[in-house]
């Protein structure tokens, strides 16, 4: 699987590195870290049709907690995911679900019509579609 850039990557790396190293000093509680690090939901980014799709696993997820941006070719997808129960003065004996800021910054592969975005939360996931830029060709 393709990463965006090699900052991902040394970013998980540190948060994994984090999460071990907690779980062997403390093995009880390791959970407190997650908290701490915007997680990164799962995304797919495919062309189809002169456009391009992507598609992002946000379940529990409400619209207005979303924003979109997008600066030449790189598009920023930003949110909250709020933990209902956080309040509720319980105890986690497993916590695999992320909760709190989520970040994914992705590199477009190509130019893009920026005033031809759509964006549709359905069923959990966030479908982004952009039209692709007409490219011209040359003559020679």
């Amino acid at each position: 699987m393709a990463r965006n850039n090699i900052f991902d990557e040394l970013d998980d790396l540190h948060w994994e590195m984090e999460r071990l190293f907690h779980s062997l000093v403390n093995p009880r509680h390791p959970f407190h870290l997650l908290a701490d690090k915007r997680w990164r939901p799962l995304t797919d980014m495919y062309e189809a049709d002169k456009e391009i799709v992507i598609k992002v696993e946000l379940p529990g997820i409400e619209k207005k907690d979303i924003s979109l941006t997008l600066e030449g070719r790189q598009l920023v997808i930003r949110g909250t995911r709020n933990n209902p129960l956080q309040k509720c003065g319980i105890v986690y004996h497993q916590m695999e679900i992320n909760y709190g800021e989520f970040e994914r910054i992705l590199i477009l592969p190509q130019a893009i019509e920026s005033e031809h975005i759509k964006a549709e939360l359905k069923e959990g996931f966030l479908y982004i579609t952009i039209k692709m830029a007409k490219t011209t060709k040359r003559k020679d």
